[in-house]
């Protein structure tokens, strides 16, 4: 009797593993940004981190290149660990990747409504200035003709800030269309977004054009706020950078470590968001066996 319910539990045991690779979920399809050293296999001497996305190409190193780095992802509060990860960290001012204005290897998007993500861990102090995560922004610009601004570049620009002590709190989320600004000041407000320091989370921002930007932290919504800023999708954006905000700023390079960063043409659900937030990580085969196993145990 003990002999065949071993062999019952065993077969079980196989039949739940087999569906549940069958089941598996993988992340949203098609981002048009999808940085991912895993996914496009980096090594430690690529000069470039090529975009898995819809939109293709890469972004060249800044002055110094970011150290690629391969570990264990854990994030406790959705339960996920991962220990066949991988990173890029910057471990000093001007360790970006990051294009300029005559780089045809870029890749171009155009954006309307909007979503990105990252999975990031900040890693101490600002290293000289700004301490800015990513940047996407058009270009080249053209100049406002008239008005208070008259000569100011006509842009789109999307850009984060951290807190200049480096403890964990996004400060503020700036986005721009052509004068109208809209810089949400997250270290104000009650419901700012507190990452921690020398933890990973996801950071999502989902901006949903002339309506509202809507901010989560490992898949739970932290803030809200309307906005009348509008995009143009008929604006090429060709201008990025990923741990500055563009090749010209690279001095305000943010000190942290960015696993996933992906760009959504369009508004992400929150099931789609926490869909990302849980199945964007390679989940240890022996962990998934060892869970499966108890289960199996305590349902016989």
């Amino acid at each position: 009797m003990k002999a065949s319910s071993i062999t019952i539990l065993s077969v079980a045991l196989i039949t739940a593993l087999i569906s549940s690779m069958a089941f598996a979920v993988s992340p949203v399809r098609d981002p048009v940004l999808y940085f991912n050293p895993v996914e496009t296999r980096q090594q430690k001497a690529d000069n470039a981190w090529r975009n898995a996305g819809t939109a293709g190409g890469q972004l060249e190193r800044g002055n110094g290149k970011p150290t690629l780095e391969h570990g264990t992802i854990e994030i406790p509060a959705i339960g996920v660990k991962s220990e066949s990860a991988a990173w890029y960290t910057a471990a000093q001012s001007k360790d970006v990747f990051a294009n300029e204005e005559e780089d045809k290897d870029a890749p171009i998007v155009h954006l309307q409504d909007f979503t990105v993500g990252l999975l990031m861990r900040i890693n101490g102090a600002l290293f000289m200035e700004e301490h800015q995560v990513f940047g996407l922004q058009t270009q080249p610009w053209a100049p406002i003709k008239d008005g208070w601004n008259a000569g100011a570049p006509r842009d789109q620009i999307v850009r984060v800030w951290l807190d200049a002590n480096g403890s964990g709190i996004f400060q503020n989320i700036s986005i721009a269309q052509n004068v109208i600004q809209h810089r949400q000041d997250l270290a104000k407000r009650k419901n700012k977004l507190n990452i921690g320091q020398n933890e990973w989370h996801w950071v999502h921002l989902v901006f949903a054009s002339g309506q509202s930007i809507t901010i989560y932290r490992d898949g739970v919504e932290v803030s809200n706020t309307p906005t009348e800023v509008e995009w143009d999708p008929a604006h090429d954006m060709l201008q990025h950078g990923i741990f500055t905000s563009a090749h010209v700023e690279q001095q305000r390079t943010c000190n942290c470590s960015i696993a996933i960063y992906r760009v959504y043409d369009r508004a992400l659900s929150p099931d789609e968001i926490n869909k990302n937030v849980r199945n964007s990580l390679a989940v240890d085969p022996a962990g998934k066996l060892a869970v499966t196993w108890g289960k199996m145990k305590r349902e016989f």
